[in-house]
């Protein structure tokens, strides 16, 4: 068998994209819980805005179509953030396990549930990376094991894992390509004087596993358009958050952040407009040909 017709091609190729890619940029000494803490506030106004249309509504919808989320499902969300998913889920649900590594990203979490009022939301505050199903009393215990958009599952280990907590169903919904946010895009290359590296996550290595390895995945790919709006200000602390990530906070690095900001702003408020190719994988853990 031509290896290029093997889950260990798509394996290998995954574990390939990560060494090269905006993961790896990371500075040394980068404490990335810490960031993911900073970012607690923004995550939680994100999860409570109305999304007609947008990724969650899609989401959920095509979820429900399939008959993956349905009243009286048990559901494990990894990477539940602030709840963007973890709520709306809870509120169909018997219950949701929400698993949420970042301290502050989890108490964002428990007030917007305590805010709705849900009593059927439980909690686990450890990386999916650190978790062992049999260990952890997680094997074959939810009807869906959900994960969208979260560094958790990175390799063919966290997806195995994430197969083996689930009696029923499994969700996930990564990027799909190359991903076009302008102001990140032309900074890097001011700063870095290089393009951006490609995020080295993509819905390609874990959905051509999985159809190599004997599941049966749906998939379904869209365009998400986002518009955004914000004070001078307050662009420029966001832009400098995101690039502390890959550079030391040096002042000519701030200095280029704050010149791209006010330079592309209109009467103090800066405004872009972010396209990125979205995918989204589902698979009955069930239905697979050994």
């Amino acid at each position: 068998m031509l290896k290029e017709k093997t889950p260990d091609f798509w394996a290998e190729a995954w574990e390939k994209a990560h060494k090269h890619s905006l993961n790896a940029r990371r500075r040394r000494g980068f404490d990335q819980m810490e960031y993911w803490n900073s970012m607690a506030e923004f995550f939680a106004k994100t999860a409570k805005r109305t999304d007609r249309g947008g990724r969650r509504q899609k989401i959920l919808s095509w979820l429900e179509g399939e008959g993956a989320l349905q009243p009286g499902m048990e559901i494990l969300d990894i990477g539940a953030g602030a709840g963007n998913f973890t709520i709306p889920m809870a509120e169909k649900a018997a219950c949701v396990t929400a698993l949420e590594p970042a301290p502050a990203m989890l108490e964002a979490l428990r007030a917007g549930v305590e805010e709705k009022g849900l009593a059927n939301v439980q909690y686990i505050n450890r990386e999916w990376e650190a978790m062992d199903p049999q260990r952890d009393g997680l094997s074959g215990g939810f009807d869906l094991v959900f994960a969208s958009l979260t560094p958790g599952i990175k390799d063919v280990g966290t997806l195995e894992k994430m197969c083996l907590c689930s009696r029923g169903w499994c969700f996930l919904c990564d990027f799909a390509g190359r991903r076009r946010f302008p102001g990140h895009e032309e900074l890097w290359s001011l700063i870095f004087n290089e393009k951006m590296p490609l995020p080295g996550h993509d819905i390609i290595y874990p959905f051509n596993y999985l159809y190599l390895a004997g599941y049966m995945p749906s998939f379904q790919a869209w365009i998400d358009v986002r518009d955004r709006e914000m004070p001078v200000e307050e662009a420029i602390a966001s832009f400098e958050q995101y690039f502390w990530r890959y550079a030391e906070p040096a002042p000519e690095t701030k200095k280029t952040i704050k010149d791209y900001v006010e330079k592309k702003s209109v009467s103090g408020i800066y405004h872009e407009v972010y396209r990125v190719r979205l995918g989204m994988v589902l698979w009955s853990v069930s239905e697979k040909i050994k």
